[in-house]
């Protein structure tokens, strides 16, 4: 009897042995620690432009920080081809595409004997091949209406309208609501081989003044050389492996000629984006802006003036940001800024220093202070290389985002401050036991 008993306390032993050595392999589960930090609510204020409608967001998280009528749905006229440059990123970067990929210039893009003041466009016409990059360029530096039907028609999928790959493109975005006929945002009326008989002359583009903003956020992050549209002075194309055309960009003009005569007491960067200008839309801007303390914002004008009108938009566009800097305060948490110590039971060295692995801005009224809380990280691994991301923190806020904003958009992303190798087992029990 006692031998059984003996044997059944070793077998246990062993079991409970077996079991904390389990508990100590590595596993991927998050363990969260959460601290009492009060959170702070923080609303987007309402903005006086005079305009139609209006938004501005921070451009790396989409927290949004001032609005006026920022659903209602309005004509959008060339603001819509943000929406075609986003078919094309989506081409480039699944692979379906290259930036050299030559483009076809069709009957249906051929705008050469329109009158160029009224429906811009280039030296091409039907016959003529350019580039995916050069017809790109040209349709964000110069509004190239043509350039436009032609990425257009050329990314829309083999049995699908034009109309329908623009509204597949919408959807992915979740632009709900949002109405799209063609892709360089002419009245139906004036898109010429483009127009769609079933619907009237009249009808146009519309998405809201955030839905735009959303289009922005998504070719910034798939291409990050937006930023450098407002230095593109002049652009250029080949019509033939010889012939290139150089024209002088709208930024040229923004830069030179506008730009001097606005008020910009914060010395704020207009670093790109899109106009759209027509009777219906109006003069409207969705801009990428920069401050001096490098905070970029995505804003969005909307009716903003006379569609002619080259002032207005922009003198606007400045004026929501800085009415957003007069009202909040940026409280920016820099990378590599340690946020605490943790204890990583399984390594030979247990304290590790937790550092941010990015760099954000989170928005609140002035006088406010911001902290972070909820650090999650995997304090079970049982290996760690310096700058390897852990985990993520949240600032204690709550705001207002674009909608669909990524859960990662709104936290900061940890990693290790240092390099960690696994202790033995006799150690890692140890622990596990005292």
């Amino acid at each position: 009897m006692k031998r059984y008993k003996t044997k059944l306390i070793v077998a246990g032993v062993i079991v409970l042995i077996i079991g904390l050595m389990i508990g100590l392999s590595t596993n991927k589960k998050d363990i969260s620690k959460p601290t009492n930090v009060k959170h702070v609510t923080d609303k987007p204020i309402n903005l006086s432009v005079d305009a139609t409608s209006a938004v501005v967001i921070d451009a790396k998280t989409g927290q949004i920080l001032g609005v006026k009528n920022a659903d209602k749905q309005v004509p959008i006229a060339s603001q819509t081809k943000m929406l075609t440059a986003y078919g094309v990123l989506q081409g480039i970067k699944s692979g379906k595409i290259k930036w050299t990929t030559k483009v076809p210039i069709t009957s249906k893009s051929d705008l050469s004997d329109q009158d160029s003041h009224l429906f811009s466009h280039i030296a091409v016409k039907a016959g003529d091949k350019l580039s995916v990059k050069e017809l790109y360029d040209v349709m964000f530096a110069n509004s190239a209406n043509d350039a436009a039907f032609a990425l257009g028609e050329f990314m829309t999928p083999k049995g699908k309208t034009t109309q329908q790959a623009l509204q597949m493109w919408a959807k992915s975005l979740h632009l709900t609501g949002s109405q799209w006929y063609n892709s360089a945002g002419q009245v139906n009326g004036d898109a010429f081989e483009n127009q769609i008989k079933s619907a009237s002359k009249t009808a146009a583009n519309h998405a809201t003044a955030k839905q735009l903003a959303m289009i922005a956020k998504a070719d910034l992050e798939l291409d990050s050389t937006l930023r450098k549209l407002s230095e593109k002075m002049t652009i250029s194309y080949h019509l033939t492996a010889s012939y290139v055309v150089t024209d002088k960009t709208d930024y040229w003009q923004l830069m030179t000629q506008t730009m001097p005569k606005l008020s910009n007491p914060n010395k704020l960067v207009i670093e790109g984006l899109k106009t759209g200008s027509t009777p219906e839309s109006g003069a409207a801007f969705t801009g990428i802006i920069k401050d001096q303390n490098g905070h970029e914002f995505i804003t969005v004008v909307n009716g903003a003036g006379d569609y002619m009108d080259e002032k207005t938009r922009f003198q606007a566009t400045l004026d929501v940001v800085n009415e957003v800097l007069a009202k909040k305060q940026g409280h920016t948490f820099t990378s590599n800024q340690t946020i605490q110590k943790l204890n990583f039971q399984a390594l030979k060295k247990t304290e590790v220093p937790v550092k941010l692995a990015e760099t954000k801005t989170f928005w609140t009224n002035k006088k406010t202070q911001l902290k972070l809380s909820n650090l999650s990280v995997d304090t079970r691994l049982a290996k760690l290389n310096k700058n390897q991301k852990i985990g993520h923190i949240s600032p204690a806020l709550d705001a207002q985002y674009l909608p669909y904003t990524s859960k990662t958009d709104k936290q900061l992303t940890v990693k290790s401050g240092v390099k960690g190798t696994q202790a033995n087992w006799f150690v890692r029990l140890w622990r596990n036991l005292f």
